[in-house]
């Protein structure tokens, strides 16, 4: 029996010098060896935050054209458990996504607290951050998130694929910079030591690199390619050319993506 077509893994394998490129830096070296100031970490949490906002504005945009079931279907018998569609399943885990990345944010502004750094960008009077002030990552982040909207080909297959992929492909790369940055810890108890008080290495990076959120991460790539594989059961007769479109829809975000990640490091000597 053939192996289920996999979308998210396929995507993953497509283009390992550009993904290596992105989730793989010199500041995620010196964030690992605690040699980060906390006027540079500051800077970037202080740019990482503004990604959550767009995120959160992504995430609306996604949801304002999520079409969901008009009518329920039964289950066969009442010990049976509902089956939810895609679109639902996708509903679901944006609304975990939003709860969770409002106490990201809660956590950031918390924890640069305690170590005493500063997340905000140079503001205007009307409390604004100019889009000079920027990481050039966060820029592409900000088009990115705003720029989501359906697919409106005519008869396009999955109108939420684009949406999606940017959500699986950002929250994929930061899972897996941060735990390359967290294989490479050094010894956890010379912290108070570390550039910035330890807040790295005693906080930041085992939360990013936790395994509730590799689950987290993974269940929307699951979501993503129970999708795919379904469209293209529906349609055997031409489940190569429904491969091959799904396909080539997504990997146009995710070089997208990979481009943003790699512009939102901050530039270090290695």
């Amino acid at each position: 029996m053939a192996t289920p077509f996999s979308l998210t893994q396929a995507i993953l394998i497509s283009d390992p010098l550009a993904y290596k490129s992105a989730t793989q830096s010199p500041f995620l070296a010196h964030a690992a060896q605690g040699r980060l100031s906390k006027s540079v970490l500051g800077q970037w949490l202080a740019n990482d935050r503004l990604y959550i906002h767009a995120y959160i504005r992504g995430v609306g945009r996604l949801l304002s054209f999520l079409q969901l079931p008009e009518v329920v279907i039964p289950p066969r018998d009442e010990a049976a458990e509902r089956k939810y569609s895609p679109n639902e399943k996708l509903l679901h885990w944006m609304i975990d996504a939003l709860v969770n990345i409002r106490r990201e944010e809660d956590f950031f502004v918390r924890t640069a607290g305690k170590y005493g750094i500063d997340v905000n960008l140079p503001a205007g009077a009307d409390g604004c951050v100019a889009a000079s002030s920027k990481l050039e990552g966060l820029r592409r982040f900000e088009a990115l998130f705003d720029g989501i909207s359906p697919n409106s080909d005519e008869g396009v297959l999955l109108p939420w694929l684009e949406a999606a992929i940017i959500f699986w492909a950002t929250e994929k790369c930061y899972l897996d910079a941060w735990s390359g940055a967290a294989a490479r810890l050094s010894t956890p108890s010379d912290s108070e030591e570390d550039a910035d008080g330890g807040a790295l290495r005693r906080e930041f990076i085992p939360n990013w690199s936790s395994k509730e959120f590799a689950q987290f991460v993974d269940q929307l790539g699951e979501i993503i390619d129970s999708a795919v594989q379904r469209e293209m059961e529906l349609r055997r007769d031409a489940d190569e050319v429904v491969k091959t479109v799904l396909l080539d829809r997504a990997l146009a975000k995710w070089h997208e993506v990979l481009a943003a990640e790699n512009a939102f490091w901050p530039a270090m000597e290695a």
